[in-house]
């Protein structure tokens, strides 16, 4: 099996750089070496205590008197922010030493989940779609220390409470159900999904109160149902995947056509049956299957398109924001790789099919499919038409569109498999400027939102 050879995606060159959005642009370089997965470690390789990061208040000589530990998950907590995984609880402890008596309110900790809003040409905008707080201690609990309780009360000494907040495994607006977000923090991203924590003091009507507030990352937990018992099969054995016809039940298979000129003198119409492998929910870092069947009774323009080269198809994420209007960010995110099957179409060169089995790439850093009121997170593998040698084609808009979705998590069963190399993608013109044009139209409605 030959594979085509792909360069960098880039958007230099066109005008187009400060327009559109890559998902490649934190780094186009794919892994050239799929690891492993390694075994399960054992209970004396896991780490016995969380990771704990800690975020003070200070006096004016900078001496901290106000102090917030949050715990991450052992697996998942990076370098910089706790990461919390779904399920779990925010755990950790707020913790105060007051050198002199100071009268005090309330000490409670804020949540909030919020949509970050940088596309705007004005101030970045967050718009809140949880917002939790819990209360560890109130005036009227009296002194931790001893005294008893009054409106405002003077505190004075060394004073700890634990922490352990349950966020909601999904919130309810409007008669709809909605799954708590993936963090999603991404410095050249229209918007963001956000997590944090905020510790406040409360001091009363009259003084400011004092806060502290951490940013936390949040990790859901969504997984697709198993794949068909023949798919299941092929990733146990190592084996290559059976394509539609010998696996009906492994793929969801849709028709559509491509029209355009071969050598600048005839039309062709070729037939393409698409297909997609079931179900239409994917984890990243794995890839999408994809199987294409193409037919026509020129097989002289039939042999141009069969190539896999010709073949473009894109994995696209549409960003969803209508809290002031409607705002759509549209942008590529993988492109399929294609080679040639011999299942389903005869081998002579005089058959009238040609079948092309293909996958596309997801990336790990990937946002999953989300949804929260007024935003949301969608995936669609989109076809364009095919791009060969002495052809070309009616239309320059993608001829088929179907969403799917991306989780974090591994369907239940055998380890999906990738079948080919992670490698550059295709830089494509056509491509380009259909995105082009989607920031266009984005800015415009943006302009009549302002």
């Amino acid at each position: 099996m030959v594979e085509p050879t792909h360069e960098p995606p880039s958007y230099d060159g066109y005008g187009f750089e400060s327009l559109v959005v890559s998902s490649n642009a934190a780094s186009d370089l794919p892994a050239y070496t799929r690891r492993p997965t390694p075994p399960p470690p054992t209970a004396a390789a896991v780490p016995q205590e969380p990771r704990e990061f800690s975020y003070e208040i200070k006096t004016r000589s900078g001496t901290p008197w106000a102090k917030m530990t949050i715990q991450g998950n052992q697996r998942l907590t990076g370098k910089v922010v706790p990461t919390m995984l779904e399920g779990d609880k925010l755990k950790g402890r707020v913790t105060l030493s007051l050198a002199s008596a100071e009268t005090i309110q309330a000490v409670c900790v804020l949540i909030k989940g919020s949509i970050v809003d940088a596309n705007a040409s004005g101030p970045v905008t967050q718009t809140p779609f949880l917002q939790l707080k819990h209360t560890l201690w109130s005036a009227s609990e009296g002194d931790p220390n001893g005294s008893a309780g009054a409106p405002k009360v003077k505190l004075k000494g060394e004073y700890e409470w634990p922490l352990s907040i349950s966020l909601p495994a999904a919130l309810q607006k409007a008669g709809k159900t909605y799954s708590l977000p993936h963090t999603f923090l991404d410095r050249i991203a229209a918007f963001s999904v956000r997590y944090t924590a905020e510790l406040r003091v409360v001091r009363g009507k009259l003084r400011m109160d004092d806060k502290v507030m951490c940013v936390f990352g949040y990790f859901s937990m969504c997984q697709p149902d198993p794949p068909s018992l023949l798919r299941q099969l092929a990733y146990q054995e190592n084996s290559p995947l059976l394509g539609p016809e010998a696996d009906p039940e492994g793929w969801l298979t849709q028709e559509f056509s491509c029209k355009g000129i071969v050598f600048s003198s005839r039309m062709i119409n070729v037939k393409c049956t698409f297909s997609l492998a079931t179900p239409l929910c994917y984890t990243r870092s794995a890839s999408i299957p994809c199987s294409m069947m193409l037919e026509s009774q020129d097989l002289q323009a039939l042999d141009l398109i069969a190539s896999p080269a010709a073949c473009i198809v894109y994995l696209e994420r549409v960003m969803h924001d209508d809290t002031e209007g409607v705002a759509d960010v549209h942008e590529p995110c993988g492109q399929a790789v294609f080679w040639p099957s011999t299942e389903g179409a005869a081998t002579d060169s005089a058959s009238s099919r040609r079948h092309l089995m293909g996958e596309i790439h997801l990336k790990i850093s990937l946002q999953p499919s989300s949804a929260v009121p007024s935003f949301s997170v969608n995936y669609s593998v989109v076809v364009f038409p095919f791009q060969a040698p002495a052809f070309k084609p009616l239309e320059t808009t993608p001829i088929f569109r179907q969403p799917v979705q991306i989780v974090t998590r591994y369907a239940a069963g055998p380890r999906q498999r990738v079948y080919s190399t992670p490698s550059y993608e295709n830089r494509n013109a056509v491509v380009d400027y259909y995105y082009y044009s989607m920031v266009l139209q984005n800015r415009t409605i943006g302009r009549r939102r302002g």
